[in-house]
């Protein structure tokens, strides 16, 4: 059997969480261990051909009582077959000094008999430097598949580097429940995303649009559910706040979901509802796998590439909200067609491409 090593961002983000599931269920012949705090183990309990590696798991104490060995991140990378480097925005300039994840992704390289990443994209960055460092460290990988066409093009050279539809467009749900009049929005926190390419200056203004619409939708006789995908990054605070201001009559109708350990449960709101309104990356792929009339909010670029990519006929930016008539928005979205994923959901299993020819 076969042995891959995850590197992963596992702080219990659906999006995340997600497509390491679904990169498991695609080779279940294959071994596959990840890092990941005790959390995971439940988790990904169901997943019986992974092996979460958690902290008090690292030390193994052998039979003789002798010898004793410490299983790091290292290890476990020289002892596999492959390793797969699975996230979206990965290879990102956050700070202006990046040499410790260089450093880190230069690490991984060189200790890896075989490296592929799967499901990226490129960026954003501002020193050139950046770019011209990563460019000569891509050569070295196995294979490269980007989820957006911006990216890919960043690197004409390089025949590892591909590009399809994200990985989450291969996801199957185990049962689609009915439909229901229901809109369901994913929110984050701006609060604290300052930094490099800060966000927070729109805070206000985005909770604000986001109250205003779900009341349309409650005036209008829908159920609104507000969802968070990770409560580490503080979506569940920033959800708290917005349903604190909406008034209680409307509150009856109202609701959370929160994002915990169940990835069918959560995954299951997107078809079960008839609006996604997404400001999380992959709930606006999820409302679109689902075929729903979707209205995605672009927070940072990655959004705005694949939407590149896939052409939406509403999209909003952070700095529009101030200007938009939530009313006149929440009719435009109910008369929307229904996305058609059907070609997307094709063309997605190339993200695995590379990975198929050794696994």
């Amino acid at each position: 059997m076969k042995k891959v090593y995850i590197h992963a961002y596992m702080a219990g983000n659906l999006g995340d969480d997600l497509m390491v599931k679904l990169l498991c269920k695609r080779y279940p012949k294959v071994k596959f261990f990840v890092f990941a705090d005790e959390s995971y183990q439940h988790r990904y309990q169901d997943i019986t051909n992974l092996s979460v590696i958690a902290p008090p798991n690292k030390t193994v104490t052998f039979r003789d009582g002798i010898f004793k060995k410490t299983w790091n991140r290292d290890d476990i990378v020289r002892g596999s077959d492959a390793v797969v480097h699975i996230g979206g925005s990965v290879f990102v300039q956050h700070f202006d000094d990046w040499s410790n994840f260089y450093q880190a992704d230069s690490r991984l390289v060189r200790d890896s008999k075989k490296i592929f990443v799967i499901g990226a994209n490129f960026g954003p960055y501002e020193n050139p430097e950046y770019y011209q460092q990563y460019e000569q460290l891509f050569r070295q990988y196995t294979g490269i598949c980007f989820r957006d066409q911006y990216s890919k093009n960043l690197f004409p050279n390089h025949n590892n580097i591909t590009w399809a539809p994200d990985v989450v467009f291969n996801y199957q749900p185990k049962h689609r429940p009915p439909t229901k009049k229901q809109v369901l929005i994913s929110a984050i926190d701006l609060k604290d995303r300052g930094g490099k390419y800060s966000i927070c200056q729109y805070q206000k203004d985005y909770e604000t649009f986001l109250q205003n619409l779900a009341i349309c939708y409650l005036k209008k006789g829908y159920l609104v559910q507000f969802v968070s995908f990770c409560k580490m990054q503080g979506d569940e605070t920033a959800i708290q706040r917005m349903i604190g201001k909406i008034p209680s009559e409307y509150q009856e109708n109202l609701s959370t979901y929160f994002y915990d350990t169940n990835l069918e449960e959560c995954c299951s709101l997107f078809y079960e509802s008839e609006i996604i309104v997404g400001t999380r990356f992959h709930s606006i792929i999820l409302g679109w796998l689902a075929g729903k009339k979707v209205l995605p909010i672009i927070y940072d670029f990655k959004t705005r590439n694949t939407l590149a990519d896939v052409p939406s006929q509403f999209v909003l930016e952070l700095h529009d909200l101030k200007t938009i008539d939530p009313q006149q928005m929440a009719d435009q979205l109910e008369q929307m067609p229904p996305f058609q994923p059907d070609e997307l959901i094709q063309q997605a299993s190339k993200q695995f491409a590379a990975l198929d020819q050794i696994l």
